[in-house]
């Protein structure tokens, strides 16, 4: 084998297909036909690749004509509950998935606990107690919020959430089998009373087992979308209409 430089160490029936050539006499001809093919085919961006079309009325409404309304369930502490109480807490649960009709889903995730409120107010109350002459207190805000800024640097924060998805289906079968999922005024509002009512029954339901729950408006969608898509970005640091427009491209709206 040859290893002098310059010199290819493959022979002509070993050559590789490379995507690019290093030879200077084919580079011409391979920038020619790849801009050619660059003009023909269209590069997608990322909100296509997005389902999300738009969120109206506590809906996120997908681009394949779907609805879906998103529930927040409070958790509580089970481990300290006594056998005898999570048993009727799982037979109550049981219960209630058995009256359930239509489709859900449950979500669990994580999100970041943000201190930079806390510390401001913090900071903020520790300044009103100098400004009383109490600055041995003072002083004890200040190393406490040292302390969580500390921590923070080694160990990242977070507190789970709990939701259920309700979705619903305002496309007729016919009409989803022929691609027809053009969502009309009248299969919307027919979808967002039917998601009404699904989640009054949860609602109900699941305050009859001993759980807080409520339904998420458009502002908390935008933030439960903006978490599954940008899960390393605070909620905080993003402006609520940022976040939709993040991911939902504004030529796609709803009726």
């Amino acid at each position: 084998m040859n290893s002098k430089r310059g010199t290819s160490i493959f022979r002509a029936d070993e050559k590789m297909n490379f995507p690019f050539s290093f030879g200077k006499k084919n580079r011409a001809a391979t920038n020619s036909k790849d801009t050619a093919n660059a003009k023909k085919v269209a590069i997608p961006s990322t909100q296509e690749h997005v389902l999300l079309r738009d969120v109206r009325e506590q809906i996120a409404i997908l681009k394949t004509g779907d609805m879906a309304a998103l529930i927040e369930v409070e958790g509580i502490d089970f481990a300290r509950r006594t056998d005898a109480d999570r048993a009727g807490l799982v037979a109550q649960f049981e219960n209630f998935l058995n009256t359930l009709r239509f489709p859900y889903q449950f979500m669990v995730g994580r999100q970041r606990q943000p201190l930079e409120e806390y510390l401001a107010y913090l900071e903020e109350i520790a300044k009103k107690h100098i400004d009383a002459g109490q600055k041995l207190y003072a002083r004890f805000l200040y190393d406490n919020a040292a302390f969580m800024l500390d921590v923070t640097q080694h160990v990242n924060p977070q507190i789970p959430y709990y939701l259920i998805t309700i979705p619903y289906d305002p496309i007729p079968p016919d009409d989803r089998a022929r691609r027809n999922l053009v969502l009309t005024r009248e299969r919307y509002e027919r979808g967002r009373d039917e998601l009404a009512h699904r989640c009054d029954q949860v609602t109900r339901a699941l305050a009859r087992v001993g759980l807080t729950c409520r339904r998420l408006d458009d502002e908390e969608i935008a933030v439960v979308m903006h978490r599954v898509y940008h899960p390393n970005i605070p909620d905080y640091r993003v402006p609520p209409i940022m976040r939709l427009k993040s991911y939902i491209q504004s030529s796609e709206r709803a009726p």
